[in-house]
């Protein structure tokens, strides 16, 4: 039984008439026809009683109009709606954010995306990148917006914008004196580091790794607040994203640029490789990309 089949049947019953259900249905009387016989033929019984001058539907018929009546009414309302979806931008979509991103653009990100878009639905997640990777590749998550590099075959990564990463001291007890500041200086100061189960730590370990710095570790913490907060009372310094320094109103910390090198972190838009973008996560990463404080 296909949808076509019913049309033409509702068609014949409503007209009273195969010709005008043809014509009504923009098809010639031959094909109608066949498709109504071969409805029949599966059915196992005659749908219309062929009289000289019209058509007169049988019991079982008049059983299967009301049914066909509900089937084509109901996918006119499913075509209607996602029509509509489209049109108006309504839809659902949901996406993740990493902690180290999440609070320099998440807020705004959320107020925009509700402005330009009233009608869709925003569901948001925090979580590291692996927990959103995992999410992403079981179709959990539509977008996830993280740092690279990620290491899965099943996650495809749109680069948004690159994002220095800058030396945090503290204003009150600033150890850093000098105009400018070497990379290797960072060694005669306490270090403040963020742990590496967040991909900005393990950037940060890295960078500090390949310029053959022996870090004078004092503290490992999970929270980037926590690192802001140690290194405004003067306990160390840290390696901070850019978008931390704009975001912070406390003037209790300097932040600076290294003289001679300039570690940043990639900020990209997650997606799993085999969906295909939606209307509002196209919007919605767009929407990232011009809200980033940096």
């Amino acid at each position: 039984m296909e949808i076509h089949q019913l049309n033409y049947f509702v068609a014949v019953a409503e007209t009273g008439s195969f010709s005008r259900a043809a014509e009504r249905c923009n098809v010639a009387q031959p094909s109608l026809s066949q498709q109504i016989i071969k409805l029949e033929q599966e059915l196992g019984d005659p749908l219309f009683d062929r009289l000289r001058h019209r058509v007169v539907l049988t019991d079982t018929g008049r059983n299967l109009l009301p049914r066909a009546i509900t089937i084509l009414a109901e996918l006119q309302e499913i075509k209607h709606s996602m029509n509509q979806e489209m049109d108006s931008s309504r839809g659902m979509l949901t996406v993740g954010f990493i902690p180290t991103i999440a609070p320099f653009v998440l807020p705004r990100v959320i107020k925009r995306f509700g402005r330009e878009y009233p009608h869709a639905r925003l569901s948001v997640h925090e979580d590291l990148t692996q927990a959103l990777v995992h999410d992403l590749v079981d179709g959990k998550l539509d977008v996830g917006i993280t740092s690279t590099p990620i290491h899965n075959k099943m996650i495809r990564t749109q680069e948004l914008l690159s994002e220095p990463l800058l030396v945090a001291s503290s204003k009150a007890h600033d150890i850093i004196t000098g105009a400018t500041l070497l990379v290797k200086e960072l060694d005669n100061f306490p270090f403040i580091a963020l742990s590496e189960m967040h991909c900005l730590g393990e950037q940060v370990q890295s960078f500090c790794y390949q310029q053959h710095l022996e870090l004078k570790i004092v503290c490992h913490t999970s929270q980037l607040t926590t690192v802001q907060n140690c290194v405004a009372l003067g306990l160390g310094v840290s390696l901070v994203p850019k978008a931390l320094a704009k975001s912070d109103k406390s003037k209790q910390i300097v932040y600076r640029n290294l003289s001679d090198a300039a570690p940043q972190r990639k900020i990209a838009a997650a997606t799993h490789v085999e969906r295909t973008l939606s209307f509002l996560a196209k919007k919605f990463i767009e929407i990232v990309r011009e809200e980033y404080p940096s």
